[in-house]
């Protein structure tokens, strides 16, 4: 190829360079050479884009007018034999080294590449090879038949190719010919004929030749007509209809055939083959469209004419008359389609053949109103012209006017009134053109109507007139058309169906021009709706500021009018948070402290929706803090109860009282707890007077007992509690490990039995009280003579005491803080202890007086029984006179003073715990008692006094046996509270309440194998009787089988064996104890042994929670049963320690030290460590933090940008300027990356394509 001059307006560039005055540049391929660019770069080559660079040598841009520049690119391959001169260029590497794949050789047309890659393979792997898909599912076959490559189909074919293989979606090589086949011409304007088709092969025709079906299908139902349809190719088509067999009416998967489609893509040439070789004129596709419809749809006059003319020369005009009343699933037909395309020759050539003009179709629409939709004047007068119905009405009763006059089509809106068209025609919603064309602000349309006498004064359906609708819209250049109407002025006030005005919706929605508009011709500023609101009412509730400023501006009196619910403007835009209509008001006057209805004030409403910049300004302004409703309820009461945290941070900043109550007794503590706030709740006890937010009394309703912010805090919010905790704790603030570091806890909250807020006494006593606690203490924080506790119930004192329901909701991080520990330690070692253990040694001491006279009373048995036993009595008792008197005399006198002492105190006991007295400890110690009388007691006068061997019946001694068992498991029970004991107690009637749920099914077990041994051994002595046998399976159970004495007594004695000794059921008996042992042995014993092991680990999971129950079970058992005047005595408001006091001696030390009470537990009670859950937790608010301040900042700056567009608009409004907003540059840059094998990458390497075009 021949290097072009460098001369003339080329552009030498140099690397690096970027030559701004270059032409746009494409790189296109040389065409002279096809297939040989992969082994020569030289060459020249046309370029798009910008010259920016370039890396391996120059290149030379030859630049003509009005034409791409050309780029000249030189051979990079040094001069020798593998270069070649400008002659022509030979390949200097061969098919292996440039690895060129057989899909790449039969694409770029080298039948050499293929023949030596076809070479290297044979038999079925040649096939497998020459019929691969490559990435893009396609195979050489696909490839040459696309190229219209005769001689490379016809070599592929004849090395195996199969012909009817399939690539993407199914398609096939002939369905690629079908798509790229073309004549090859030697002149462009030559037309196609025989002769010139016969001098060229056709890939089609040899492909069919060589079994491909002509009718083949691809995924989508497409043949290869269908392409040849699609892409005009009418080579290809016609090669496609010489062939035997065609189906010209084949239908893909949308029923489209190949006529269709030329109808569609303007494929005419093809059309006029289709048509000539019988394709069905009237054929229709899913929606029942038929190629005329499409051909009108398109715009396709010249096949239109071809069908018609067809349909004319087969029968006449029935297949005509047919043809223009076809109709699509929508009922649209050819006329249809040509109208609404707008195309006047094919609406004409439609009504000549005899379309229907008033055909309507499935929404009643008719041509005319199609017509009226695109405003196509011509169209409408060639419709009329042709008898077209001027006022015929669509499924919404609209008349072609109406559609005119939708979309600004004057001219149309004045031929058809011309033509007789009703002015005033209306729609199913009462709407007039003229309302219409109100509602779209069409200004020429509105001054048409208008001057056609059009009734400014019509409604529609909502009794909205054309002044409401323009003013509802923002039409403002229509609003001041229809304003400078003579009648306009008698229509400002009229209003819709809700009363309002046109100057009421223009203000809710916030468009000032059009307010102004109204005001200025004269509407009321003061008229009224439904709902009693005015104009200013609306736009104030709306937020619409300008507005607002515009009409306080024109009339202040109206600033403080009601609505029907007494709100004013300012209630309103307060409800709305609109902070800055609430300051414009202000400033203009407006009564801060008015009230609604509900009592409410400005600040309230504003309050109960959390409108914290709303409610600053109002307080900015001297609103009152705490203004109160009819319900006694305050802003701060609102917040609260509405989980508004900022709010009720606001108002407590501006000193709002915290421990105001509504009407039922709640302050806003109790209503945000009740309300589940629990930030909200946390920042009330954050308050520096969170004391007296505290200090409240309500009334549970579950319970019905008396209940403080505490309780609830405990039940509900634990986490506040502890910080309520927390606050009760305070330091002196040396160093925890000082010799003087002292802690002090206010037991205020947390033990408040004689708190007076909790007293039942009169509301106004009661108000006057709530906030003070120090009237019932003295100087030593003891409670004072004369305090009654709230309560006179000792069981509803222990019940409901704080500690109790920490208890019951299982609050253990509560139960181990050191408020509570401390108060616990307090309690027990000022009278816990010491009745704790008196009770204990007097329990104790009866227990040892029943077990001493047990062992040394004299069995019933001794009498009946053999010398040798009476005998041995006689020699104990003599040997052990002394123990005998002890335990016997005196013993039995201790037994029943200590009875009766117990009776006495479970009477008392059951007085004052009433029905919660009624427990199984307390039926244990009555049957206890009542047992060790009768066991002790003497039935004879004689023994009463001096008999040390007093003679007992044989019940008393059974009724002794169970005493004496009772006993020891009261002790149990006993030593229950005791923390260090009671754990493994827990876990025992733990266990035993699961087996006494497992008890029935067990029981059944027992039952089916005792009765099952009874039947088949019960000649055996253990299995006598029914009784025992279920006494014997029970036992057996356990492991206690003895196999041997139930199977081989018999064999074992031989012929001293008795009846009681033999086997009668062998087999059986032998099943059924192999089933025994692995039901009764194995598994059931499994079972149980699993569900022990289960609870007691969930005992030792809440080990820490049961210690501390118990702890707080003892205590406030021994405080139960205190008389009050003494309680009273131990019962203070706040108790100062120091944990690192000096014990005189160890011994003092290790009594009285408590490791939960130390300097160090309550240091790290006060300051825990964090947990991971609670650091992520941290990190998550902080990243929170960081986003809600991004958030606010893009908040504002689009704000900035509003702003600044507004004031850039304002600008261009004043100046005059007009901007065309559509014509727009988009910069679109497109990076190609090509593989390095492709010599061109070399070429784009080289350009760094930048374009930067400015329009101004």
């Amino acid at each position: 190829m021949s290097r072009p001059s460098t001369g003339g307006s080329g552009n030498r560039v140099t690397p690096g360079e970027v030559s701004p005055e270059l032409p746009p540049v494409e790189i296109v391929y040389p065409s002279a050479v096809p297939g040989a660019w992969p082994h020569n770069m030289s060459g020249s080559y046309t370029l798009k884009g910008d010259l920016a660079g370039l890396e391996n040598g120059a290149m030379e841009l030859q630049e003509s007018p009005g034409k791409p520049a050309v780029v000249d690119i030189d051979d990079p391959r040094p001069p020798g034999p593998e270069r070649e001169p400008d002659g022509g260029l030979r390949r200097w590497e061969s098919a292996e080294a440039l690895n060129i794949s057989l899909h790449q050789a039969a694409r770029d047309g080298d039948e050499e590449v293929v023949k030596k890659v076809l070479s290297r393979f044979s038999g079925n792997l040649k096939r497998k090879k020459i019929n691969e898909l490559d990435e893009e599912k396609l195979c050489p076959l696909h490839y040459a038949a696309r190229n219209n490559d005769y001689q490379m189909v016809k070599l592929l074919v004849e090395n195996g190719a199969d012909v009817n293989r399939k690539g993407e979606d199914d398609t096939r090589a002939i369905h690629f010919a079908a798509r790229f086949r073309r004549l090859k011409r030697e002149q462009s304007e030559e037309q196609i004929n025989e002769a010139v088709l016969s001098q060229q092969d056709s890939v089609i025709q040899y492909l069919v030749s060589q079994g491909v079906h002509v009718n083949e299908k691809d995924y989508y139902g497409q043949t290869a007509l269908h392409f040849a349809c699609i892409r005009d190719n009418a080579t290809a088509a016609q090669d496609l209809l010489r062939c035997e067999g065609i189906n010209v009416e084949a239908k893909d998967k949308q029923e489209m055939t190949a006529l269709h489609l030329c109808a569609i893509h303007e494929s005419n040439e093809i059309g006029a083959m289709l048509i000539a070789a019988g394709a069905n004129l009237r054929a229709c596709e899913e929606e029942l469209l038929t190629p005329l419809h499409f051909a009108c749809q398109s715009g396709n006059l010249k096949l239109a004419q071809m069908l018609f003319d067809a349909a004319e020369k087969l029968d006449g005009w029935v297949t005509i008359s047919q043809m223009v009343t076809d109709q699509d699933n929508d009922e649209n037909t050819c006329l249809h389609m040509a109208v609404d395309n707008g195309e006047l020759e094919l609406v004409q050539l439609c009504l000549e053949k005899g379309a229907d003009v008033n055909r309507p179709r499935t929404n009643f629409a008719t041509p005319l109103h199609l017509a009226c939709v695109s405003g196509n004047l011509d169209i409408v007068k060639l419709l009329l012209a042709h008898n077209a119905r001027s006022n015929a009405l669509n499924v919404n009763q609209e008349a072609p006017i109406h559609k005119a006059a939708s979309f600004n089509h004057a001219h149309v809106v004045k031929y058809l009134l011309e033509k007789g068209a009703q002015v005033d025609r209306r729609e199913k919603d009462n709407f007039t053109p003229l309302l219409l064309a109100a509602s779209e602000g069409h200004v020429e349309t509105i001054q048409m109507l208008l001057d056609n006498k059009a009734n400014i004064a019509a409604v529609d359906k909502y009794d909205k007139t054309a002044i409401y609708w323009a003013a509802q819209e923002d039409r403002l250049d229509a609003l001041q058309v229809l304003l400078d109407h003579p009648l306009a002025e008698s229509l400002l006030e009229e209003s819709d169906r809700y009363d309002n005005t046109p100057l009421h919706i223009s203000a809710e929605k916030g468009y000032l021009g059009c307010v102004k508009a109204l005001l200025d011709k004269g509407a009321y500023i003061d008229t009224k709706n439904e709902e009693e609101q005015m104009a200013l009412h609306l736009a104030a509730k709306s937020g619409r500021t300008k507005v607002v400023r515009e009409l306080v501006k024109r009339d202040k009196t109206i600033i403080n009018g009601e609505d029907e619910n007494s709100c004013t403007p300012l209630h309103l835009a307060s409800i709305a948070g609109h902070t800055k209509v609430v300051q414009v008001l202000l400033e203009a006057g407006a009564n801060i402290e008015a009230r609604n209805t509900n009592g409410w004030t400005p600040l309230d409403c504003a309050a109960a929706e959390g409108w914290t910049k709303t409610a600053m300004a109002l307080l900015d302004d001297d609103s009152p803090v705490d203004p109160t409703d009819k319900a006694k309820t305050t802003p701060l009461h609102l917040a609260s109860s509405r989980g508004h945290v900022e709010m009720v941070e606001l108002l407590l900043k501006w000193n709002a009282n915290i421990a105001l109550k509504n009407d039922a007794g709640l302050n806003c503590l109790d209503l945000a707890i009740d309300n589940g706030h629990k930030d909200t709740a946390a920042v009330i006890v954050n308050d520096e007077n969170w004391e007296m937010a505290m200090r409240n009394k309500t009334t549970d309703l579950a319970t019905g007992m008396a209940t403080t912010p505490m309780r609830k805090l405990i039940r509900k919010m634990p986490s506040v509690a502890e910080l309520v905790f927390n606050k009760c704790t305070t330091s002196n603030g040396l160093n925890p490990e000082h010799k003087k570091y002292e802690i002090t806890f206010n037991y205020e909250f947390l033990d408040d039995m004689y708190a007076p807020w909790l007293q039942d006494i009169d509301s106004e006593k009661m108000s006057i009280m709530s906030g003070e606690s120090n009237e019932v203490y003295d100087k030593e924080n003891y409670v004072k003579e004369g305090v009654q506790a709230y309560s006179t119930d000792s069981n509803v004192l222990k019940k409901n005491h704080p500690l109790q329901i920490m208890v019951i909701s299982k609050r253990e991080h509560l139960l181990a803080h050191p408020l509570s520990t401390s108060l616990l330690r307090h309690k027990w070692t000022k009278y816990g202890r010491y009745i704790y253990y008196f009770s204990l040694a007097l329990y104790l001491l009866f227990l040892t007086f029943l077990t001493g006279y047990l062992v040394t009373v004299r069995p019933p048995y001794v009498d009946s029984a053999d010398n040798e036993t009476q005998a041995s009595w006689e020699r104990w008792s003599t040997n052990n006179t002394s123990v005998i008197l002890v335990f016997t005399v005196v013993g039995k006198f201790i037994i029943l003073g200590l009875a009766a002492f117990h009776i006495i105190k479970e009477v008392v006991q059951m007085f004052v715990q009433r029905s919660d007295y009624l427990t199984v400890e307390n039926l244990l110690e009555w049957t206890l008692y009542t047992l060790s009388v009768l066991f002790v007691i003497d039935l004879k006068a004689e023994d009463w006094i001096s008999s040390t061997q007093p003679m007992k019946e044989n019940w008393q001694w059974e009724v002794g046996a169970v005493a004496i068992f009772l006993a020891w498991m009261d002790l149990i029970l006993f030593i229950r509270k005791f923390p260090r004991f009671g754990i493994y107690v827990v876990m025992f009637t733990d266990i035993l309440t699961t087996f006494l749920k497992f008890a029935v099914v067990f029981f059944l077990f027992v039952v089916a194998f005792a009765l099952c041994f009874y039947a088949l051994v019960s000649n055996q002595f253990s299995f006598r009787t029914v009784d025992v046998s279920l006494v014997k399976t029970a036992v057996m159970m356990i492991g206690e089988f003895e196999f041997d004495s139930m199977f081989h007594t018999f064999e074992d004695k031989g012929d001293l064996a008795e009846y009681s000794d033999q086997l009668f059921y062998g087999p059986v008996t032998y099943i059924i104890f192999v089933v025994f042992l692995i039901v009764g042995s194995i598994i059931i014993m499994n079972l149980l042994v699993g569900l022990a092991v289960d609870d007691i680990k969930g005992v030792q999971e809440e080990a820490v929670l049961e210690r501390l129950a118990m702890q707080v079970d003892l205590t406030l058992d021994v405080e139960q049963n205190l008389p009050e005047f003494i309680r009273k005595r131990f019962v203070r408001k706040s108790e100062t320690m120091r944990p690192n006091g000096i014990h005189t001696t160890a011994l003092k030390a290790w009594l009285f030290s408590d490791s939960a009470t130390s300097a160090q537990a309550i240091a790290k009670a006060l300051n825990p460590e964090k947990t991971e859950i609670e650091k992520l937790q941290e990190q998550q608010e902080e990243l929170m933090g960081v986003v809600n301040e991004l958030r606010y900042r893009v908040k504002n700056m689009k704000y900035q940008n509003d702003r600044l567009e507004e004031l850039l608009n304002a600008l261009v409004d004043h100046s005059g300027l007009k901007v065309d907003e559509e014509d727009k540059i988009e910069h679109e840059v497109r990076w190609r990356r090509h593989e390095s094998i492709n010599p061109m990458a070399n070429v784009y390497h080289a350009f760094r394509l930048k374009r930067t075009v400015h329009n101004v």
